[in-house]
């Protein structure tokens, strides 16, 4: 059996005496996409800054490609493959859409890319912003920030792509848009972790869902079984409408 390119065992994290995550197990085979669902507050987005070495767990473990990491900083984790995107669009709005790519390309992979302005040319047209490469990050729209998270994380070659609400606040042709870029990447080998509320569009790239609720984990199946599930209306959707 191969090992799991991304394996977390009992993973714990709290403030005070709000937990956030609570014993979680989760594994993802090379080559996978999961999607993760929850309401809000469940702790998804920690359990992405614990992933991505952006806050300390306080117990458990976190192995990537086999190798232990839950000590390594956010750097450390990136240069080994391990590239998100965020929820709100951080890019350095005063630097050209090129300009921001090739920090990625420069300082995520780790020196491993040999030529940066070919590898952020490639990049960009793979995302469909080649046309848009000079133009300054904060003058781009809604969709095109989305796009440029996808490219500023690609540009670090990852193995692991994690997506944190990347279709939220989009109209449903940009969604829809966006989940054939994504379904590409996927399609070109690069495991996918995706945090979405918009289901649809989850649904139709993901062969996985796991399910939050108050930092533990409620569900862990395929996307059909896992939404049928009562515990799961219960919890996330509310009513059976929400999944008809």
């Amino acid at each position: 059996m191969s090992t799991p390119i991304l394996e977390i065992r009992g993973l714990r994290k709290s403030y005070g005496a709000l937990v956030v995550a609570d014993a979680i197990d989760l594994s993802l085979a090379e080559g996978e996409a999961v999607g993760i669902i929850g309401p809000n507050g469940a702790g998804k987005s920690t359990l992405f800054n614990l992933i991505a070495g952006e806050v300390a767990a306080d117990g458990g473990s976190i192995a990537f490609a086999g190798r232990g990491i839950t000590r390594l900083g956010q750097p450390a984790r990136t240069r080994l493959g391990l590239a998100r995107s965020y929820q709100i669009p951080r890019p350095f709005a005063d630097m050209s859409v090129y300009e921001n790519v090739l920090v990625g390309a420069m300082f995520g992979a780790g020196g491993r890319i040999e030529r940066p302005a070919v590898h952020c040319a490639q990049v960009l047209a793979r995302i469909g912003l080649l046309d848009k490469a000079n133009r300054l990050a904060g003058s781009l729209t809604l969709l095109e920030r989305k796009r440029l998270e996808l490219a500023r994380a690609l540009a670090c070659q990852p193995r692991l792509l994690m997506l944190d609400e990347i279709a939220g606040g989009l109209t449903e042709s940009e969604a829809l848009d966006l989940v054939e870029t994504i379904k590409a990447i996927h399609a070109g080998g690069t495991t996918i972790l995706w945090i979405e509320h918009v289901l649809h569009a989850l649904v139709s790239v993901v062969s996985r869902l796991v399910v939050l609720s108050f930092g533990k984990k409620l569900g862990d199946g395929a996307p059909q079984a896992v939404l049928a599930s009562p515990e799961v209306r219960e919890a996330y959707l509310g009513n059976e409408e929400a999944v008809a």
